[in-house]
């Protein structure tokens, strides 16, 4: 019992995903891609962001009722981060971001309900264009500009050489930054653990981000972002990944669910 009381408290913690029925082998499906490289220890996996998943916990109306979940829910995962000693230097705050977008990618995909103690977080709809190509301005422009509100132009960015902002007059669908492959080894943001075998290969990174929440974005947003983001990874043979962590194939693969 007092195992199922210390459950019931890191769960009611958080983040925690609740699921009323989980379909068969699609969390497992959807942890390698979120890291191709994902580890099993014991009762927990390990992702390359320092980001830690437990379960699957089966959930009995008793548990339910102590860590909050829904009276339904019978099977629950619980996100947590590594130690400081294990995360290389990682701030934890960042690290709890990822561990919460991962909980609600999960739940956006499968269904489930996102549960805790702490506010949420505010996540923007973005798609992030990895690519180990160094694609002139220029020619970024060429692919984004249908896409844009109005006439792209660079803006390089004082504060970080080689990176640089494309800028529009107007109010922009989006904003496009770019950070070149030498940031890849930030411990702040390294690249995207979906990435797979292309983090060791230095990425640079376009940034398409809007001021719209992921959740709740238009389809029309979301499938320009989808398309524009798409477009430019073929064109540099990159990989496109969107605010939770998740690899996108399709533009639709933003659209809320």
């Amino acid at each position: 019992m007092a195992l199922f009381d210390h459950t019931a408290e890191r769960m009611a913690r958080g983040p925690t995903l609740a699921l009323a029925a989980e379909p068969a082998g699609a969390v497992a499906s959807l942890m390698r891609r979120y890291d191709p490289a994902v580890r099993a220890r014991g009762d927990h996996f390990v992702f390359g962001n320092g980001v830690l998943l437990y379960g699957p916990i089966e959930i009995t109306p008793k548990l339910a009722a102590k860590a909050g979940l829904p009276a339904e829910a019978t099977t629950a995962y619980r996100a947590s981060i590594l130690p400081p000693a294990k995360r290389q230097r990682r701030p934890e705050d960042v690290t709890r971001q990822d561990a919460e977008r991962l909980i609600r990618g999960l739940a956006l995909r499968l269904g489930g309900s996102v549960h805790g103690s702490r506010p949420p977080t505010t996540i923007d709809l973005r798609a992030s264009v990895y690519s180990p190509q160094r694609l002139p301005a220029e020619h970024v422009i060429s692919v984004l500009q249908p896409y844009a509100s109005g006439t792209l132009f660079v803006e390089d960015n004082k504060d970080v050489p080689e990176s640089y902002f494309l800028l529009t007059e107007e109010s922009p669908r989006f904003f496009t930054a770019y950070w070149p492959p030498r940031l890849s080894h930030s411990t702040l943001q390294p690249p995207a653990p979906a990435i797979g075998a292309l983090r060791d290969q230095e990425p640079g990174r376009w940034e398409l981000t809007t001021k719209h929440p992921a959740a709740t974005a238009s389809a029309e947003i979301c499938l320009t972002v989808g398309r524009a983001a798409l477009d430019l990874s073929r064109r540099t043979d990159g990989i496109v990944i969107d605010t939770y962590g998740f690899p996108v194939d399709r533009p639709e693969d933003l659209l809320p669910r």
